[in-house]
């Protein structure tokens, strides 16, 4: 066995631990009983401390130090790259700290759901309070270039600095806010939604709709939780979604951005399975799969004059709503308190808060009583509203409760990369006309060879230089929103 090879056998362990993992994670986010919460953290700290030991016995650095001497062709240079990037980070921290963060995320995220319910931060705040103790030693364990927010992006947007995203929110907030006043001032009603939707019968018809994108449910699943993700890869890859019978949009809409995620993580070469190849490149491109899914192409009119009848058939309640007034309905830009539920315009005002407060809290001008006070002026602040209680407040997520810190930047970033992607697809291919016949595979090929099928090849702000020609701007998201909200409001920017 070569080097080569003997490195991959090794990754191929690593990645089907993290496989067992991301199964347990789905068990615990739907079905799991309530009393194995403290069973779950102690199989996620022997999962934690087994992945730890495998990727950073000093045999695989040899392993990586060797092959960074060769001659390699570009598939095996970069998938050492990124392992290499693995190694670096996971040898700077101890095993015991990684074993502890994954034995709290259970119980942390069961505490979480009781105090959302009831929406009381202080329920939940002693286990936010040590959660984040973790994190700030994990961050000064990995170490960073400016601040300790660095450590805690590299996790989800690999090479990214906090300083370029908040340069890259910056312009967009600026160009972003005139847009939402404009739109708000116009003065257009608001159109809600009333009468029953049976959740069996929106599960029915979102499947259809999931299949028509392409997810294989032979190699998925559908499932209800409290907040909507998508996990796993390959011919396992299980996306869920929260359901209201009293309004169809929130399931709708979530189970077509979950089905882009999926979509993304069923379409890896077969062949790169268990490679850096046949894995995500960033989440903020992850996060562009299914914000493109969701809102380019799952909001637009051409896709509902295909998909609106077949809405109607399944919601009796829909009868009298003709196919604009619905259009406007699921394309309403207004401020409102829950992210996702968010339209697509003031989505990025809720990340930018949620960006602002972490890098606080990392810096360490927030303490964690004060989260809810300062949640609350921003929203006052960004979107002039205030929630009436954490549950739809600063309980509303449950990243914080996983410690996922990092991540919601992505989001934005996915917005963007989206729109960029997308200007790049209907130069070579007619979407407008295939989503109006309800044809969404040539877009999914599209998808596929572009950036499902090159993984990890290329760090994200390489692989939207070479789809698009460009690096990252927000000037094709400003231009969507423009255009689009331009004609629903009749309003000029």
């Amino acid at each position: 066995m070569d080097t080569y090879e003997e490195l991959m056998e090794v990754y191929k362990d690593i990645s089907i631990i993290g496989e067992i993992g991301s199964q347990l994670s789905w068990d615990q986010n739907t079905y799991m009983p309530k009393k194995a919460a403290a069973m779950r953290g102690g199989q996620g700290a022997f999962l934690s401390k087994l992945f730890h030991r495998k990727i950073t016995d000093p045999k695989v650095g040899k392993l990586i130090s060797t092959l960074e001497g060769e001659n390699l062709d570009q598939n095996k240079n970069a998938v050492v790259r990124e392992i290499r990037r693995i190694y670096d980070r996971k040898t700077s921290i101890p095993e015991e700290l990684e074993a502890e963060i994954a034995s709290l995320e259970p119980l942390s995220m069961q505490t979480w759901v009781e105090a959302k319910k009831k929406g009381d931060f202080k329920i939940f705040a002693p286990h936010l309070e040590k959660m984040l103790e973790l994190k700030k030693e994990y961050a000064d364990k990995v170490g960073y270039p400016n601040i300790p927010y660095d450590a805690l992006l590299e996790d989800f947007e690999p090479y990214t600095r906090t300083s370029q995203v908040t340069e890259v929110f910056e312009r967009l907030r600026k160009k972003l806010v005139p847009i939402i006043e404009t739109i708000v001032s116009s003065g257009k009603e608001i159109i809600s939604f009333s009468g029953n939707y049976p959740i069996a019968s929106q599960e029915e018809y979102y499947k259809k709709i999931l299949t028509d994108m392409g997810y294989d449910f032979e190699g998925g699943r559908l499932d209800p939780t409290e907040h909507p993700f998508t996990i796993g890869s390959g011919d396992d890859t299980r996306i869920t979604t929260h359901y209201y019978e009293n309004d169809p949009r929130p399931a709708l809409f979530s189970c077509i951005h979950e089905g882009g995620h999926a979509l993304y993580e069923q379409g890896f070469l077969r062949e790169h399975m268990h490679s850096p190849l046949g894995e995500f490149c960033s989440l903020g491109i992850h996060e562009s799969q299914s914000r493109m899914w969701e809102n380019i192409i799952g909001r637009s009119l051409p896709f509902w004059k295909h998909y609106y009848p077949g809405m109607k058939n399944a919601f009796p309640s829909l009868s009298s709503m003709d196919l604009d007034t619905f259009y406007r309905a699921i394309n309403q830009v207004r401020p409102s308190l829950i992210r996702v539920e968010a339209d697509e315009a003031t989505y990025n005002l809720h990340i930018l808060i949620r960006f602002e407060i972490e890098i606080d809290i990392f810096n360490g001008k927030l303490d964690v009583n004060e989260i809810p006070q300062a949640w609350n002026d921003k929203y006052e602040q960004y979107l002039g509203i205030r929630p009436e209680n954490d549950g739809v407040g600063c309980l509303q997520d449950v990243h914080w409760s996983m410690g996922a810190f990092g991540y919601f930047p992505t989001y934005s970033l996915g917005n963007l990369y989206s729109s960029q992607f997308f200007d790049r697809m209907t130069k070579d291919i007619d979407v407008k006309d295939l989503m109006g016949r309800g044809e969404l595979r040539p877009i999914l090929s599209w998808l596929r060879t572009n950036i499902h099928h090159r993984g990890k090849l290329y760090p994200a702000s390489e692989l939207v230089k070479v789809v698009t020609g460009r690096s990252l701007n927000e000037d094709h998201f400003i231009e969507h929103l423009k255009s689009k909200y331009g004609k629903i409001y009749d309003v000029s920017f």
